[in-house]
């Protein structure tokens, strides 16, 4: 028994040698496989390569490259013999030979095979197929290259079964040089072009020519350079780097844009007096008469990525298209979580664009088939915003994190940003994504652009942070204005609040907030004041996924208006719209069914259970808001059907969470808009609810 013991031991601690040594190889090779075939977000970033054009031949060398990286490295880590007490070095047992000579080869193949099974469950058996041949080759290559170059070229000659070496040959510096230089030549194009790229190179091609090139730096470098240089092996390096050097290398400071002289002041309106300006232009257009029935829609939007900014913008597109844009005269605010608030930034944005003439002539509306914001809204979001922000968080973004000082440029923020107003420019011709937020309702004398109530968190608080064109006062408890005269947030451009909302971790980085101070005392910013870092801004769902509770206070703030013009004779009839993405969401009811639930695993439950309970509580939180919004019209007005309407996505459609979605999964949304319609989408309540032209 004691030799039983003994023996393991030895096995163990040489199997540990062997695995450090190779330690990037390994653990990269296996758990960014295993992350690929298992996460969700993972398997739907997949099915971006399989769009028409160079994405797919791209994606398949970027797997050769990680494979051919993981094989190398940890061939050339595992072979070399280094002076000094190593007990690798010290063995040549046919076990740890065997070890030498199989775990490099079976990680080289690892990742194409991975991607096959993953790609034959997704119903892509023609990319399983190239995968699988990738694997092949790799396979084939890896085991019979050295008798096929001995029997080809010159030099090659009496090197069929080396295994150990003790130094590397010149071609093989040039090649792993070669290797690193073309790594620095990608993390350039990214961070210069990061969406003009990431057309051709898309999230899951960026991936694997990360993973190749960590593999290489970390094995090669960090490893194999040092240890030849007689020095200890710096694996560990990059992890001290990283957590020494987040104290002075923060570089998610919020953009904003450069002030000029002639900038128009910021605009801001407080709820009542907007309430009245917004209800005089219905009875000055003849739209709002005495004892008519007069709707008055208020949204509230979930998060949920780019699967919440696209079911949103298309159920607020479908109902402006078939009310023949009635529906949004009588919409007054859109609250938004995350991608939610994408979603009605995306729709606020296309009716600032047809009250201004632009929509009519916009690219994305030439030969609308379903109407034109149906239509400019697959245009704006059919894209793949994940890429650009993967390709700064994995390069330039990933080198900040090991340097002692930030960069403000490498912020993957800027990325994300830089994404949505491009696509915005490319879809509608114009550049409201990257003007500043308040102009989003500059010349707009009918009033029909709807105010927005951006939710955000204050991670240093928990508290909600609001950025909105009404004024953020004590109607929204404990809740925080973003365009507080204090804050240094009025500079910001569209795209960036509705970021702002949507920094879910971590794709999108906190950003960074900064106030003006006059000594201690914070004071309203200009030109020239002092500004320091005041807090971070993180997504709206760490404090509530449901966008609901910025309605409840701006309907309570709105009620002794509304009062006053029912006292005139006004039947003015507010109503909400909930609309949720979550497909396996309910909808809003009093009490839950024990026979609804479900437990999750049990395993490590002693360290799993507090933080799952957190998570989880985001989602619960939103489902309560939702219900208490559901009760409180009910109390608050008389009951009526129209009161509160929810926009549910069915269980069946299994939409991952994320920054991109395959065609074929929006196009599986789109079908969601076709008629007939159930309870979930009513549509056709919110239609019958506007009067007639």
């Amino acid at each position: 028994m004691v030799s039983i013991v003994r023996v393991v031991g030895e096995r163990g601690k040489e199997i540990g040698s062997i695995l450090w040594r190779c330690v990037y190889s390994f653990s990269l090779t296996l758990l960014c496989s295993a992350g690929l075939a298992f996460i969700p977000q993972g398997a739907e970033s997949l099915r971006l390569v399989s769009d028409p054009g160079w994405t797919f031949p791209i994606f398949i060398f970027s797997v050769a490259s990680w494979s051919t990286a993981a094989w190398y490295s940890a061939r050339l880590t595992l072979g070399r013999v280094f002076d000094g007490t190593s007990l690798l070095d010290r063995t040549d047992t046919p076990f740890v030979n065997a070890i030498r000579m199989w775990l490099p080869r079976f990680l080289g193949i690892v990742p194409a095979s991975v991607l096959s099974i993953q790609f034959q469950r997704l119903g892509e058996p023609v990319l399983a197929l190239a995968c699988f041949l990738t694997a092949f080759a790799m396979g084939v290559f890896v085991v019979k290259r050295r008798a096929w170059f001995a029997s080809r070229f010159r030099g090659f000659e009496g090197q069929t079964t080396a295994i150990r070496f003790e130094s590397l040959q010149q071609r093989t510096v040039l090649t792993v040089s070669l290797a690193i230089l073309l790594t620095f030549i990608l993390l350039s194009a990214v961070w210069i072009w990061p969406v003009a790229v990431t057309r051709f190179i898309t999230a899951p091609a960026l991936l694997c020519f990360a993973f190749a090139s960590w593999i290489l730096f970390g094995d090669l470098v960090l490893t194999y350079y040092f240890k030849q240089a007689r020095l200890p092996s710096m694996a560990a390096l990059p992890l001290l780097l990283f957590v020494v050097f987040s104290l002075w290398n923060d570089n998610h400071q919020v953009k904003l844009l450069a002030t000029a002289p002639g900038d128009a002041p910021v605009i801001r309106r407080q709820i009542d007096g907007h309430l009245d300006a917004w209800l005089q232009t219905r009875v000055d257009s003849g739209a709002l008469v005495p004892k008519r029935p007069f709707p008055l829609f208020v949204v509230a939007a979930e998060g949920g990525g780019i699967r919440a900014a696209y079911w949103t913008g298309m159920v607020l597109a479908r109902l402006q298209d078939d009310s023949g844009a009635r529906f949004g005269r009588h919409l007054f605010a859109l609250s938004g979580v995350s991608g939610g608030s994408l979603g009605i930034g995306a729709y606020a944005g296309l009716v600032a664009d047809a009250g201004s003439g632009g929509l009519a002539g916009a690219p994305c509306a030439g030969g609308a088939r379903d109407g034109a914001y149906q239509t400019c809204m697959r245009k704006v979001l059919q894209r793949d915003f994940l890429s650009p922000t993967l390709g700064y968080a994995l390069y330039p973004d990933m080198l900040q994190r090991f340097l002692p000082f930030a960069i403000p440029a490498a912020d993957r923020a800027r990325a994300m940003e830089a994404a949505w107003a491009q696509g915005w420019e490319s879809a509608t011709g114009s550049e409201r994504f990257g003007r500043r937020f308040d102009q989003l309702w500059a010349a707009d004398p009918a009033m029909n652009v709807p105010s927005l109530l951006l939710n955000a968190t204050l991670v240093d608080g928990g508290n909600r942070i609001i950025a909105s064109d009404l004024v953020i006062d004590g109607s929204f408890p404990d809740a925080y204005d973003a365009l507080d005269p204090v804050l240094d947030l009025r500079q910001m451009s569209l795209s960036t609040a509705l970021h702002n909302s949507a920094r879910f971790s971590y794709i999108s980085p906190a950003g960074t907030v900064s106030a003006c101070r006059q000594g201690k005392a914070l004071v309203a910013c200009a030109p020239g004041r002092e500004r320091a870092p005041w807090g971070r801004i993180i997504d709206g769902g760490y404090f509530e996924n449901s966008g609901v509770e910025s309605v409840r206070d701006l309907l309570f703030a709105m009620r002794p208006a509304l009062a006053r013009w029912r006292e005139r004779g006004y039947d003015i009839d507010p109503a909400v719209i909930v609309i949720s993405n979550s497909p396996d969401a309910i909808a809003p009811r009093d009490k839950q069914d024990p026979a609804g639930a479900r437990m999750d695993t049990t395993f490590l439950s002693e360290l799993l259970a507090p933080p799952l309970g957190l998570f989880n509580t985001r989602t619960a939180r939103a489902t309560f808001a939702v219900t208490a919004e559901k009760r409180d019209m009910a109390v608050i007005l008389p009951a009526g059907p129209t009161r509160f309407l929810w926009f549910g996505m069915p269980t069946k459609t299994h939409t991952p969470l994320g920054w991109a979605l395959a065609g074929p999964t929006f196009r599986g949304i789109d079908t969601l808009l076709e008629p007939p319609y159930d309870n979930r989408r009513p549509f056709d309540a919110v239609l019958k609810s506007l009067p007639s032209p």
